[in-house]
């Protein structure tokens, strides 16, 4: 599960994981700030619009963007 974020640098970087591996302690995440996208990736959470905005809905509550994209 991927999602695009506005993330900046490495402490946004470290605040939005922060966030979401506290909402979602089981799942390992990785975000790549070298693309355009700055895509933040989930393994180990369910693949569902309910799960994503969950996802989406932490990010922007670290004050950042976030949206699910879908393959």
């Amino acid at each position: 599960m991927k999602f695009k974020t506005n993330a900046k640098c490495e402490g946004c970087k470290a605040a939005i994981i922060n966030a979401v591996s506290a909402k979602f302690p089981d799942a390992r995440w990785d975000m790549d700030l070298t693309t355009a996208d700055k895509v933040l990736e989930a393994h180990g959470i369910p693949e569902d619009a309910d799960t994503a905005a969950q996802v989406v809905k932490t990010i922007e509550e670290t004050g950042f963007k976030g949206s699910w994209i879908t393959q």
